[in-house]
């Protein structure tokens, strides 16, 4: 089982906004608990082996509500390092050189 805390601040622009955040992130496969204590957000997930369209889903939840994309770099492995870990992908410098 892997888990990711977020800490960042949250910043909803609307209701809608934060239903579309939770909901997406409830929608990844892989998610299998959400759960919130003051500002922190906690998000478990059934293993650190996260197919790639997982993965992808995070890296934009993450970029989009401003996340701590160092967190992600967890989920590097040899089967995703093709793409994941791509020097020229927008989200290598903040999740792996942050």
């Amino acid at each position: 089982m892997a888990k990711l805390i977020w800490t960042a601040p949250m910043r909803y622009y609307s209701k809608n906004d934060e239903a579309t955040f939770f909901g997406r992130l409830k929608s990844i496969p892989g998610v299998t608990d959400v759960a919130g204590s003051g500002r922190e957000l906690t998000i478990l997930l059934r293993s650190k082996r996260l197919a790639a369209a997982s993965l992808r889903e995070l890296i934009a939840l993450y970029r989009r509500y401003e996340g701590n994309m160092t967190e992600l770099a967890q989920f590097a492995n040899e089967s995703n390092a093709n793409w994941f870990q791509t020097l020229t992908a927008y989200w290598y410098k903040e999740v792996f050189e942050s």
